[in-house]
């Protein structure tokens, strides 16, 4: 069975995810053996060496995966630049409100009242002489509710530094705006069939995208609805209806 432009795109996706795993273990697995003095064992050198070797086996397997992977998205995916515009404005103003100062200043802020607030929540259960683990709840819904509205940022900040991990968030949301680019296409077509005309779709002040798109079924009207949240992020879904 021929795999779909989706289901190369998450299997791409995948396999990068098991190179950097592999690079980072024999990263690590190196570092071990250069900072190796007299108390290390010459039995742990070995293993070390042993499990270079095996990572070594897998990186190479995963890296012809990832490259025949690629091959078979050649040729499958359209390219539509208006498209391709709309989900480049979207990503590059995603990352913007990460990177930006004052959305990690913010993002700090709101993570040490978090901490400070869950530990006066466990020293109050001490206070009161009631087990700590009683408190894991109240201290549990703090840390979700942190990671509901900052999540988006934490995963990419060192809270020590105050510095975004760049290369993570460029790899992510390269990946974010493929899989946009992919889903329009594909919700498109379910509506239109094989696009054939984009020439009347158009890209708002907002960075949304709106009009007419022709395709070998018919026609339809192309409407984007923007949603805000508490933290001003572009949120998206795309309306279809089909006309005369």
């Amino acid at each position: 069975m021929e795999l779909t432009v989706k289901q190369i795109t998450s299997k791409i996706n995948q396999t990068e995810k098991k190179i950097d795993e592999y690079t980072r273990y024999i990263k690590n697995y190196k570092k071990w053996i250069e900072e190796a003095d007299e108390s290390t064992s010459s039995t742990s050198i070995s293993c070390y060496k042993k499990s270079i070797r095996d990572c070594e086996k897998k990186l190479n397997k995963y890296v012809a995966q990832l490259a025949e992977f690629k091959g078979m998205l050649d040729g499958k995916v359209k390219e539509y630049p208006i498209v391709r515009q709309f989900v480049e404005n979207w990503k590059k103003y995603a990352m913007s409100v990460i990177t930006n100062p004052n959305t990690i200043k913010d993002c700090l802020s709101d993570y040490s009242k978090m901490k400070d607030e869950c530990k006066k929540i466990e020293e109050d259960y001490k206070a009161k002489k009631r087990p700590s683990y009683e408190s894991y709840s109240k201290r549990l819904d703090l840390e979700k509710s942190f990671a509901r509205k900052w999540g988006f940022v934490w995963n990419y900040l060192n809270p020590r530094t105050k510095e975004i991990n760049m290369e993570k968030l460029e790899k992510d949301y390269e990946y974010e705006a493929t899989r946009k680019y992919n889903k329009f296409i594909e919700d498109t077509e379910f509506y239109v069939g094989e696009i054939t005309d984009t020439t009347d779709l158009t890209i708002g002040d907002k960075g949304d995208i709106n009009g007419f798109v022709v395709g070998t079924k018919g026609k339809a009207r192309v409407e984007t609805i923007s949603a805000w949240g508490e933290v001003q992020r572009f949120h998206y879904r795309i309306l279809y209806k089909m006309v005369k």
